[in-house]
């Protein structure tokens, strides 16, 4: 072992690397500065400039169906991740509060489990009804 954790190399082989290419066009070479519960692990490497050089590798990346989403990272990642704060959780973690819930990814495309909001209102028009005998007021 060379001492430097490269991302693409810990991963399972040849078409790995090669997907990943294909799909980002780069490869990047940092170091494992943490992961989270999901399995989804986050480098750093300050060689490269501000903004580029933070990056997550999803535990399950598919990026020829685009499946990787940001709504993946966690809340207590995010910070890091944005450059918010130079500290991971994994070096102090985030306080526990009552009112926290466990992070959920963005269940917008998936049409089963998407947000549907209902109404509590009166509808403003009413459909009509054949077997209904007209009202004449």
């Amino acid at each position: 072992s060379s001492g430097i954790n490269a991302e693409w190399p810990l991963r399972p082989g040849l078409y790995y690397t090669v997907n990943k290419y294909v799909c980002c066009n780069e490869f990047r070479f940092g170091s494992l500065v943490g992961s989270d519960d999901k399995g989804n692990e986050y480098y750093e490497n300050n060689d490269y400039f501000l903004g580029r050089n933070r990056w997550v590798q999803f535990k399950e990346p598919n990026w020829l169906m685009m499946k990787s989403d940001a709504s993946d990272i966690p809340a207590e990642w995010h910070a890091w991740m944005h450059n918010m704060t130079d500290h991971t959780p994994v070096t102090h973690p985030p306080a526990e509060r009552k009112f926290h819930m466990e992070h959920r990814a963005n269940m917008t495309p998936i049409f089963h489990e998407r947000y549907t909001p209902s109404t509590t209102t009166k509808p403003k028009v009413e459909s009509w009804n054949p077997a209904q005998p007209n009202k004449i007021e």
